[in-house]
């Protein structure tokens, strides 16, 4: 189960990702492009959803989000999936813009790169699995550096 307000930038990423790419996210594309929409987000001081991404071995995700989609694999997520949300069509698109050009592969290692993740997992191996919960005081932190270096 996932709150109306992840469902809502969940659906608003998938219609963004289909109107720039002309193709759907894959879910573990979704996972990621929701993570850092919740990151950037959360840096700016906002928050999207009340849901926290769990440290898993390819990456953060948010287990109600991959309950939803798990079905689809490695597929694209081929399902209509309802109206974007106006209120943030505009953020979200710059989220999708930055990150829809790569593949779930690539953003995964992308966030095995980030402290987050990294500090969630503590010293656990890249293969191991875990559902430790990555914070989201760093996850604001880390990207409100970010932010602070590409305002420079």
């Amino acid at each position: 189960m996932i709150s109306d307000n992840l469902d809502r930038v969940q659906r608003t990423i998938i219609n963004i990702h289909r109107m720039l790419f002309d193709e759907s996210p894959s879910p573990m594309k979704l996972q990621k492009l929701c993570y850092y929409a919740q990151s950037y987000a959360l840096a700016e001081g906002n928050q999207l959803f009340d849901e926290d991404f769990q440290a898993w071995q390819h990456g953060p995700v948010i287990r109600g989000l991959y309950d939803r989609y798990r079905k689809y694999e490695w597929r694209q997520i081929s399902e209509d999936i309802g109206q974007s949300d106006a209120s943030i069509l505009e953020f979200i698109t710059d989220i999708v813009s930055a990150y829809g050009r790569y593949d779930g592969a690539a953003l995964s290692t992308m966030t095995h790169r980030e402290s987050p993740w990294l500090d969630a997992r503590e010293d656990l191996d890249e293969s191991q699995g875990s559902t430790a919960i990555i914070s989201k005081e760093s996850m604001r932190e880390f990207f409100a550096a970010k932010l602070r270096v590409a305002n420079v």
